[in-house]
């Protein structure tokens, strides 16, 4: 029976397997004595999360931290879902500066929502960039609006020449039409920000995910460096809406942590009927016997193929999608006590295999990416 309930232990369960976990695990392995930000909370929301995982961040700068949590009170829920009717399942990718974090976060969401039943229609994308990127794009916004003024809902006209980003949350046909001609966020990049969105969007194309650049998808309140939120076709009413995106700056300032980087994106569910302690009930299903370690970009996104794989085998997976130090997965590998490590590195990416290592003797074999079922059954 489909249910909030087996809503969030299926997000939890798919999470999990690409390498997410409580953040309350996290958050008890957090020290909060050096960081009052730090503190118990009955139920997480976007903002207590991100501090856990950024505080926990710093403790490892080579290892970014992925979390996720469960919400009846959603902090930033898109318009115009009604409150009392939406929970929240929201996913978060501290310490990551690659654009690995968001297709990582964006490959989870739309395997949580496919293997529900409810398949995406398409990813849409768009970037406002760093602070520069952004405050050049604002201004010419704001001189855009003023020769447009006359165009906009009355009863929202003063608000949007106050903040002409408001633009992008009236839903009035007016002000919808202005947004539709208003000037286009990516022309305005940093040469820096412009290569990282080219780097989503390349390994979007990789995953195979359909998407569309949408240039009125702005409006964030948390200043997002890059934005996407997925369309559903058929939806079953249980799934209402899912978004995120990269909120380096909004972390550094909220967190207090100077360093402080990552992506975050949430699942908007139907949350009639379900019980406040399953919020606080989420767990990761099962204790992992492997570690997957890959080393390079093509590693990693061969990897999520893998991980596609070992799901499909129910095989739980212990792995850090945005780790750049073999040496740190390694060390992790150990420290889990796990009995076997996969290993791709950038050859195993390009000739399709994978280095399967005994924790116990340290004797490897290749084997081919085809070979990983039958290993695993082995395995067992």
């Amino acid at each position: 029976m489909k249910s909030p309930a087996s809503f969030l232990k299926h997000a939890s369960d798919v999470a999990t397997f690409y390498g997410f976990r409580p953040v309350r695990e996290i958050e008890k392995e957090t020290p909060r004595v050096s960081n009052p930000l730090v503190r118990r909370k009955p139920v997480h929301t976007f903002l207590t999360a991100a501090q856990v995982c950024a505080v926990h961040a710093s403790t490892r700068p080579n290892e970014p931290v992925l979390g996720f949590y469960a919400t009846p009170t959603p902090e930033h829920a898109p318009l115009p879902l009604p409150p009392r009717e939406t929970g929240e399942f929201g996913l978060q990718v501290v310490g990551s500066r690659e654009s690995m974090g968001e297709i990582l976060v964006l490959k989870t969401l739309a395997m949580i929502a496919g293997e529900w039943g409810v398949k995406p229609r398409a990813v849409r994308l768009n970037a406002l960039g760093d602070r520069d990127s952004q405050q050049r794009f604002v201004r010419e916004l704001t001189i855009f609006v003023r020769k447009h003024a006359d165009r906009l809902d009355p009863t929202h006209h003063d608000d949007v020449l106050k903040n002409p980003l408001l633009l992008y949350r009236c839903t009035h046909e007016g002000c919808r039409a202005v947004a539709l001609e208003a000037p286009h966020p990516t022309h305005f990049l940093s040469e820096k920000s412009r290569g990282h969105f080219r780097s989503v969007i390349e390994q979007v194309e990789h995953l195979g995910l359909p998407y569309e650049i949408d240039d009125t998808l702005v409006g964030d309140e948390r200043s997002a460096q890059t934005l996407f939120a997925i369309d559903f076709g058929d939806s079953d009413g249980m799934v209402l809406a899912c978004s995120g995106g990269r909120y380096d700056e909004y972390l550094r300032r909220e967190t207090k942590q100077k360093e402080s980087v990552g992506v975050c994106a949430s699942i908007y569910f139907r949350k009639s009927g379900i019980k406040q302690n399953i919020y606080t009930a989420l767990q990761r299903p099962q204790k992992p016997k492997l570690y997957f370690a890959q080393l390079g970009e093509r590693a990693k996104l061969q990897g999520l193929a893998v991980i596609d794989m070992l799901r499909s085998a129910r095989v739980p997976t212990w792995q850090s999608f945005n780790t750049t130090h073999l040496s740190v997965q390694l060390a992790a590998a150990k420290e889990k006590g796990v009995s076997h490590l996969l290993i791709m590195g950038q050859r195993e990416a390009l000739d399709g295999t994978i280095i399967v290592r005994s924790m116990q003797n340290s004797s490897q074999i290749t084997i081919t990416l085809t070979d990983i079922p039958r290993f695993l059954k082995n395995l067992r």
